[in-house]
């Protein structure tokens, strides 16, 4: 009976222990790029799994400072002495321990880099899937312009079928026009939900999650010289980092893999017990034990550090390469994507604004057909999406030349 009355007190108890759980901050509403950057920031799982990847290194260098144990041996026979005791205490000399933990420190710093390399994967996933958003809202923002202006010329349209003005055709025509615009914007409309889902991804937040952005599609689009570009790349760039720090790494190892080679003396105390026909009854002992280096001296594991290091400033030299032609091309690209987006917003889409505007109101005045209007609005709906997409594109330029330099641009 008490056994039962002691569980139900603790059931009891385990009930009123409230309940510790992980607390999110709320997405902010509406969502900037800065704010989405400080969200993904904090929430990214795999800038998270990257940061838990720190305690990983700091238990190796635990593990590399870490002594040699000693060894206890007993021993019962018939001979005499018929019992002994043995303790053998490995001794490390020659800076062993002390290159490891070295090796292992070093090691360490990869954590930061590993850190830094996965928040910079991070940044550029954001901004290409933030401005892939911005553009599906301003798609959608063009659509449904799009739709009121083909619904306004099938209105009139109608309007002046029924005074006699035109024929049946231009009707038919305008309806088509009306028709397909609104095909264009439900199509828009769900690209605008797959581009959230994916946004939702990086923000680690559901797939149906609402994301109302604020921006602009040429925000945050400032990037340096080609010069100072490729200045900042060669000494920010975390592949290159990364290179030079396995190169300094790979020399720590290379002293070890020499200090290894001293050999470890053992020390052994012990005693002998329990021989009453001899001269003593118990009787101490000691010992020196050493390795000799002989055949084994690390030969190849040294030979193999060495030609990893040769290795390793041969890559170095590669990827300094590739990211000098990279950041080249990635500059390049970035200047001919503002450069086509200026061309877009400064000269065609106004003229092509004004060509709709008058095709509209000659259309309206009676002096020329509905394919006049229709073809005008194509031609302005066609330039509005090409420049969206030429202020994507610039987006995604810079968020390539954002991740060579591996750090972020105003």
């Amino acid at each position: 009976m008490l056994r039962r009355w002691t569980a139900a007190l603790a059931c009891v108890a385990l009930l009123e222990v409230p309940v510790v759980t992980a607390q999110t901050s709320a997405l902010p509403t509406p969502l900037s790029y800065e704010a989405a950057v400080e969200y993904a920031l904090a929430h990214n799982l795999m800038v998270d799994a990257a940061r838990r990847g720190r305690a990983i290194r700091e238990a190796n260098v635990t593990a590399a400072g870490q002594r040699p144990n000693p060894d206890f041996a007993t021993d019962a026979a018939r001979d005499l002495p018929h019992q002994s005791v043995t303790v053998d205490i490995p001794i490390e000399i020659g800076s062993k321990r002390q290159r490891r933990i070295d090796v292992a420190t070093a090691e360490l710093s990869l954590a930061d880099l590993d850190v830094q390399a996965a928040t910079r994967a991070m940044r550029r996933q954001l901004r290409e899937q933030f401005y892939t958003l911005l553009a599906a809202d301003e798609r959608v923002r063009l659509a449904e312009a799009v739709v009121e202006i083909a619904t306004r010329v099938r209105d009139a349209a109608q309007q002046r079928f029924e005074a006699g003005a035109v024929a049946r055709i231009e009707v038919m025509q305008a309806d088509l026009g009306a028709a397909r615009a609104a095909a264009d914007l439900q199509a828009v409309r769900s690209e605008r939900t797959a581009a959230q889902a994916t946004l939702n991804a990086v923000l680690n937040g559901p797939p149906l999650q609402l994301l109302t952005l604020v921006g602009s599609l040429d925000d945050h689009t400032v990037s340096p010289a080609y010069d100072q570009a490729l200045s900042t790349a060669l000494t920010s760039n975390t592949d290159l980092v990364g290179l030079d720090r396995q190169i300094a790494i790979e020399a720590q190892r290379l002293e070890l893999l020499r200090a290894e080679r001293t050999p470890v003396p053992v020390f052994s105390a012990g005693a002998k017990f329990n021989n009453p026909h001899g001269d003593f009854g118990v009787g101490p002992t000691a010992a020196l034990s050493i390795g000799l280096p002989i055949f084994n001296r690390n030969q190849g594991e040294i030979a193999g550090s060495i030609a990893t290091t040769a290795q390793l400033r041969r890559q170095r030299e590669a990827t300094q390469r590739s990211v000098e032609n990279a950041v080249f091309a990635a500059s390049a690209r970035v200047d001919a994507s503002r450069q086509q987006l200026n061309t877009y917003r400064q000269q065609l889409i106004p003229v092509a604004t004004d060509l709709e505007t008058l095709a509209e109101e000659s259309f309206q005045a009676g002096r020329t057909s509905v394919l006049g209007v229709l073809d005008a609005q194509r031609s302005l709906r066609d330039l509005s999406r090409e420049a969206v997409q030429a202020a994507l594109d610039l987006q995604m330029a810079v968020a390539e030349l954002e991740e060579l330099l591996g750090t972020p641009l105003p």
